[in-house]
């Protein structure tokens, strides 16, 4: 054979199997993003109803998934989702507000669950519906009842103000007190602008099945414009609640009690 026919040959056969090589890559590519599952999608399978999820905030949306994925081991070893987080219904618990000084109503609470075994997510959530001045100095808090056991605790905040077309990521929450049953996130990471502007954060709480009966998640969030010394207090009578204590000054508080119907 000539040499300018081996060469030939030579440059064929490496063709060929770059061509293969290059095929097979973007096969597996393809099945990849085809198993990986869009955010509706995997909540959706979760049992999440589908009232809520239309109605529920993208940015939240999309940050829970994103934290039940990271425990899913099925999706993260093969990019194939096992859903093995289930939806849990929530309930209002009818209260009064006995946690404010001043009742406030510019500012929105709710709270997500999800189950799988013995392990329980939570993420509770507000919203700024009215423009406020956080000034570095408010408070969001949750207390959970004896039937869940925390041990790990973060979030996340956006911002929006008045010049802004959408929501911008924020900072991470980290919990300034963490306890077997709570948290209390507060001071500068809830925003510090002294103009007006919506505010609004998704905590997380990972947590295990405890060994009491109440299902129940007490949230609070104090808005603070005069900045107040706030101290936070979390029920200690075998129930759940949030008391918010002050020194001279006034501030302004949204609560709500939700029960897991797991």
């Amino acid at each position: 054979m000539s040499s300018n026919k081996k060469i030939e040959s030579i440059v064929s056969l490496f063709t060929a199997v770059v061509v293969v090589a290059f095929s097979s890559f973007s096969v597996s590519a393809a099945e990849a993003s085809v198993l990986l599952p869009s955010d509706d999608v995997y909540l959706q399978q979760t049992g999440m109803p589908e009232d809520v999820l239309q109605n529920m905030d993208n940015d939240f949306k999309a940050y829970i998934a994103a934290d039940l994925k990271k425990s899913d081991t099925k999706l993260s070893r093969t990019g194939e989702a096992s859903y093995q987080f289930d939806y849990v219904q929530t309930e209002i618990i009818p209260s009064i507000s006995p946690f404010a000084t001043t009742p406030d109503s510019g500012v929105s609470l709710t709270a997500y669950a999800f189950k799988s075994g013995s392990q329980i997510s939570v993420y509770p959530t507000y919203e700024f519906t009215q423009d406020k001045k956080p000034k570095g100095r408010d408070a969001f808090s949750f207390q959970l009842g004896a039937a869940m056991r925390a041990y790990d605790f973060g979030g996340q905040v956006w911002y929006k103000d008045s010049s802004m077309s959408s929501w911008a990521v924020g900072g991470s929450m980290t919990a300034n007190e963490q306890y077997w049953d709570g948290a209390v996130y507060s001071g500068t990471q809830l925003g510090t602008p002294d103009w007006s502007m919506k505010m609004k954060g998704c905590a997380w709480v990972h947590a295990n099945v405890g060994t009491g009966t109440d299902k129940r998640i007490a949230m609070g969030y104090a808005y603070n414009p005069n900045k107040v010394n706030i101290s936070v207090s979390f029920s200690t009578s075998g129930s759940v609640g949030l008391s918010f204590s002050t020194g001279s000054g006034t501030i302004y508080t949204t609560a709500k009690i939700v029960n897991l119907t797991y």
